[in-house]
């Protein structure tokens, strides 16, 4: 890789492979903002251009002074982890005084400028906290309009990957903006502050995949450049045990802590499940984590407990939350978070959690101390040995922090003092955290969202660990949500989940009421253990998919919805028949939450209705292919009537509906009506039809587990039989003759020459181990776990 610079010291960035030069970024303009002005390299006064030959690669060097500040930006190129990679650092030093700076920005390029060649620039648009999810776009597209990627973003174009990356510990909070002219990639330096004299610095970081996509890249992107680290986490086994985090937090007691621990000491391997850890639900309220009524013995006894079982003891709590009821809020209000015009921030109300919820502020020295004497308390008199921090996400909001510190430097400050109390023994678990200044502080992070155990809760869950895999066993270890087996989830439907949390290589903690599971799901569980130390990645992780919804679909024919939508508040079963008649209500948008529509606050039953016409299909419209209903995304629950026929209900929060339409239903060649009845209840966002993506995860998985051994997950999401047929050079196996073997039917399976094909079930998975074959005797599968 290279960099250019033009007369304007504009930048552009090439790979040199083995055939012509390929242009990945181009005519790009770093600016920095000093004070309310922007400075381009080309205004430098007193400027100089010169070069440097570090490790790794060469460097372009541009310095110079303007606006009371010298600036300096290095363009280093090379080879660093054994990929192509490139870094810009732009660094800005005080000159005769100390002003403000908002941040600095890359580049801005239109969307051709960027991997330029054929088809769309597909972005993997990554989420501000842990819980908010990933998305694949087309760049320069109304769905990319006003879309930010926060501290990575990866590119894809044409079978080439590029991947964004901005480092932890810098001032600011970078971001990769997406619209319909392009990209613009800031670190945004807010709260300003001044300088501090020794000068403060940005870096983005740039991987290249010539041969991958955009996972690909930022995989190579975020490889550690040391390979003394490279190999310590990439050994590291993940901690596997269970938790309380039931869904029915407030419902959690001692007893039901104490009755699994010992299920699991009784029918788990101790080496292997190794943690018990006590979530949400213990506590009198956040800021007071002393336990409550329904943790009588108090937490060192259920440690002491915990520990004679022979495993180690987890809690969860959310450190940078204070409610009203915990006292803190009233006894430190200068600790908190402020809203400039009203006082304290108030970001959330929650009953179980003591009401109204402040955020502590991790820039004051007052704050840093509680926190730092909070995690002693945890592990000292507590006896617990690992930690998982929730709601983090708080601790950047406000317009201000003490001592006038950024969002980032305030949110590293806080961690840093929870990690400085917990020592370096304890095991550090981020959740609902922002992800770029975590890194280097926690051990693990909760990179999706909760997995609710529904077909649509694992396949959320599956999603986010497929685009945030780039993360495990880089800068920390992933931890895919709790791994639930039971019901509502079918035995194939389990089987999925379990085999993807086995195959991510992550962290594994069982959420089952263990005493009351089946026998043969917990034989499942049993199965996933112990933890392989592997990084497993998804294969096809960045393809864009078309999105129908709402539209009737059979086979490969697709019958867009697309007349106009009526709505209204309220609850009435008449409104769901086929003959009532909706003209008189008011028209909306779909899809839109209806909150943007005019219902702010709104909680409780409304309907949609719409009409549309269908083809003439002649005698044949009962045979064929199987006809779907393509509806989309609801908050909360619906129940949907096509032509006054009940086809489908849902009850679960913001999952895609997809409903299977007897024939009866259809009234091919004349007009059909659909009405869908919605329920939500209260929370932020309000409810509805709000979004027509269906964000189907990945439906391929590998992980070589040793040398030359691979474990392969191939996923059916659909509600029918699909045949599949993957190239084993896809999956990045490479070899003349393969023997495999079926991990859940336990049995040998015919050879694979170039690929591997089968048919699956709905809702099922295929877990196939793959060697080498060999003229002698070998183990080419095991009964005892899945990778």
């Amino acid at each position: 890789m290279r960099f250019e610079l033009d007369d304007r010291r504009r930048w552009s960035l090439w790979y040199y492979g083995d055939a012509q030069p390929v242009a990945l970024l181009r005519d790009a303009e770093v600016v920095a903002w000093v004070g309310d002005q922007p400075v381009t390299l080309a205004e430098l006064e007193d400027s100089t251009v010169g070069s440097r030959r570090p490790p790794g690669g060469t460097a372009v060097v541009v310095r110079g002074r303007v606006a009371g500040v010298w600036v300096e930006a290095e363009f280093l190129a090379g080879e660093m982890a054994g990929s192509p990679q490139a870094v810009i650092t732009v660094t800005i030093f005080p000159d005769r005084y100390l002003p403000t700076v908002k941040g600095v920005r890359f580049f801005r390029v239109p969307e051709v400028a960027a991997l330029p060649g054929d088809g769309p620039l597909v972005a993997l648009v990554n989420g501000y906290q842990s819980r908010d999810a990933c998305r694949l776009v087309a760049v320069g597209t109304r769905e990319a309009q006003d879309l930010a990627s926060h501290g990575a973003l990866g590119l894809t174009r044409g079978g080439r990957g590029l991947g964004l990356a901005f480092d932890a510990g810098e001032p600011g909070e970078a971001r990769v903006a997406l619209s319909r002219d392009g990209l613009e990639a800031v670190s945004a330096w807010l709260p300003t502050r001044p300088l501090r004299p020794a000068g403060d610095a940005s870096r983005l970081r740039i991987g290249y995949a010539p041969d991958g996509d955009g996972l690909d890249a930022l995989r190579a992107v975020f490889a550690l450049p040391s390979p003394l680290d490279q190999e310590r986490l990439a050994q590291a086994v993940a901690p596997a045990g269970w938790c309380s985090a039931s869904g029915q937090e407030s419902a959690v007691t001692e007893a039901d802590v104490v009755a699994n621990a010992e299920f699991c000491a009784a029918h788990f391997d101790r080496r292997f499940l190794r943690y018990i850890r006590v979530d949400d639900g213990y506590q009198k309220a956040a800021g007071d984590w002393e336990t409550n009524e329904k943790f009588p013995s108090g937490h060192r006894a259920l440690t002491d407990r915990i520990h004679a079982n022979g495993f180690k003891a987890g809690l969860w709590m959310a450190p940078f939350a204070v409610s009203e009821r915990s006292g803190v809020p009233a006894a430190h209000p200068d600790w908190l978070l402020r809203d400039t015009a009203a006082g304290p921030l108030a970001w959330d109300t929650r009953e179980a959690w003591g009401g109204k919820l402040y955020a502590l502020d991790g820039a004051h020295p007052k704050v840093q101390q509680w926190l730092t004497e909070l995690a002693r308390l945890v592990v000292r008199d507590w006896g617990y040995d690992y930690l998982e921090i929730d709601a983090l996400h708080c601790a950047t909001a406000g317009p201000a922090h003490y001592g006038g510190l950024t969002h980032a430097e305030a949110y590293r400050a806080g961690l840093a003092a929870l990690r400085d109390g917990l020592g370096t023994e304890a095991f550090l678990l981020g959740g609902g955290a922002p992800l770029q200044h975590a890194a280097g502080l926690v051990n693990g992070m909760r990179i999706g969202p909760d997995a609710n155990p529904t077909w649509a809760g694992v396949q959320a869950a599956v999603r986010a660990a497929a685009l945030r895999s780039f993360y495990h066993r880089a800068s920390w270890l992933n931890d895919p949500a709790c791994l639930a087996v039971g019901p509502p989830l079918s035995a194939s439907e389990a089987r999925v989940w379990a085999s993807v949390v086995a195959v991510s290589g992550g962290l594994t903690l069982f959420s089952d009421n263990l005493p009351k599971l089946l026998p043969e799901r917990a034989a499942l569980l049993q199965r996933v253990l112990p933890v392989a130390p592997v990084a497993g990645r998804p294969v096809g992780g960045t393809t864009l998919e078309r999105d129908l919804a709402p539209a009737l679909v059979r086979g490969d024919a697709v019958y867009p919805i697309s007349g106009r939508w009526h709505f209204r508040t309220g609850d009435d079963a008449a409104y769901g028949a086929r003959e009532f008649d909706e003209e008189a209500w008011e028209t909306i948008t779909v899809p839109q939450r209806w909150d943007e529509a005019g219902h702010r606050d709104y909680s409780g039953f409304a309907w949609y209705r719409t009409r549309f016409q269908l083809p003439n299909q002649g005698d044949g419209t009962r045979e064929g292919p199987k006809v779907y209903l393509e509806l989309g995304r609801i908050d909360d629950a619906d129940d949907t009537f096509l032509n006054g026929v009940k086809v489908g209900e849902t009850n679960a929060r913001q999952a895609y509906r997809r409903y299977r339409v007897p024939a009866e239903a259809l009234n091919w060649g004349g007009e059909n009506v659909l009405a869908v009845r919605v329920s939500a209840g209260g929370g932020s966002g309000g409810g509805g039809i709000w979004s027509v993506r269906r964000d189907r995860p990945p439906s391929s998985w590998v992980a070589e587990g040793a040398p030359r051994w691979w474990t392969v997950v191939l996923v059916n999401w659909e509600d029918d039989p699909r045949d599949v047929a993957v190239p084993l050079a896809a999956l990045g196996i490479s070899g003349a003759r393969f023997a495999a073997y079926d991990v859940w039917r336990e049995a040998p399976l015919a050879d694979p020459k170039d690929s591997l094909a089968a048919t699956l079930e709905p809702r099922s998975a295929l877990v196939v181990a793959v060697r080498p074959a060999a003229a002698r005797p070998q183990v080419i599968g095991t009964t005892r776990h899945v990778v």
